[in-house]
């Protein structure tokens, strides 16, 4: 009869069979505890209260439709355990080039530029994203990668609120993304592949963008919206219909808001509003004009602009920087004096 060490000895080979080598080995909750730098007892923890380790609030969101966008935001120990997973974890995994959110080193203008000079770009939208990201996906992702079950639901449990994956977890936007690319991505290339080799996929994030250097009929550009349709609500996600866009090479065509139809460019009536919006400050001040903006305060007014700023510094780094210079301006003129503190 094997020993109680032996038999642990075997376990553990049983398991040393992941997908990628530089993933970790988890074997049960206490080798996960000891990789990940925590104890035991905090791991659990974190999974019986995780209903309570959320900060729960809606932010407006972008666009003309308006509306509200649930945010989840995880209170400061959940977070760095995410964020531990997050590095020890889900960055050893790889990720096509077709992926272009929420990976170090990519941007938005590195999704755009594969779509440059292209005859017909087809725009799709996967509705609710995140909330449709469930936390048994995860679970059944994780044990693809070859994680036993025990192992893959506590990660599963840790990086999902309630029952999916929570905007606002620094482990989201990457779990997210690797979900999406084994449930429904490989099958849209290869399906792709089948209708023409030459149509081109990109997601970045819930934007899916597919192009192709030729004009097409319209009958096979309905072939690609209904495979990208199809592969998605099998996959347990569904197309955003109302923000569907078939784009030739005589209309302004956008990716990611980015113009690519010659080269990457802002849209001339954007570039003018964020002028407009920086000249207003400094005329005016940051308190008069961030209502108008629909921003909450003047500070979200400035980080609104920043995050334009560097949005354009991406397509055109000349423009972003006049534009930067007469914010900084604004700033200079419109910042509030410290309050001068007396002494008796």
């Amino acid at each position: 009869m094997s020993s109680f060490a032996e038999t642990r000895v075997d376990f553990v080979e049983f398991f040393d069979d992941l997908r990628y080598p530089d993933l970790p080995l988890f074997v049960d909750d206490m080798t996960m505890a000891h990789t990940l730098g925590v104890h035991n007892k905090t791991l659990w923890w974190l999974i019986w209260a995780k209903k309570n380790m959320y900060d729960v609030f809606d932010i407006p969101k972008r666009g003309k439709g308006g509306g509200k966008r649930g945010i989840q935001n995880p209170k400061p120990r959940l977070k760095s355990v995410q964020r531990i997973i997050l590095s020890k974890v889900l960055e050893h995994v790889p990720v096509g080039d077709h992926i272009g959110a929420y990976i170090p080193g990519r941007s938005c203008m590195d999704t755009a530029t594969q779509h440059l000079k292209r005859s017909v770009i087809v725009s799709l939208d996967i509705k609710d994203f995140f909330p449709s990201v469930k936390r048994a996906m995860v679970r059944n992702f994780l044990k693809y990668l070859g994680y036993n079950h025990l192992t893959a639901s506590m990660l599963s449990d840790i990086m999902s609120y309630q029952d999916f994956v929570p905007q606002g977890a620094p482990t989201s936007g990457l779990i997210a993304n690797l979900v999406a690319d084994h449930r429904f991505d490989h099958r849209i290339i290869d399906g792709l592949k089948k209708i023409d080799p030459a149509w081109l996929y990109t997601r970045y994030s819930d934007d899916i963008d597919v192009s192709h250097p030729d004009d097409q009929p319209r009958e096979k550009i309905q072939a690609v919206v209904d495979l990208v349709a199809s592969s998605l609500q099998s996959a347990g996600f569904l197309i955003n219909d109302e923000k569907t866009k078939v784009e030739p090479r005589w209309r302004r065509q956008k990716v990611l808001g980015i113009v690519v139809n010659e080269k990457p460019n802002l849209p001339r009536l954007e570039y003018d509003r964020i002028r407009c919006l920086i000249h207003n400050c400094v005329m005016h001040g940051f308190e008069s004009q961030y209502a108008r903006a629909g921003q909450s305060s003047a500070n979200g007014l400035r980080s609104h602009i920043r995050g334009k700023l560097s949005f354009l510094s991406q397509i055109d780094a000349k423009k972003s920087e006049r534009l930067r210079a007469k914010f900084e301006i604004a700033e200079e003129i419109h910042s509030k004096p410290e309050e001068e503190v007396w002494f008796e």
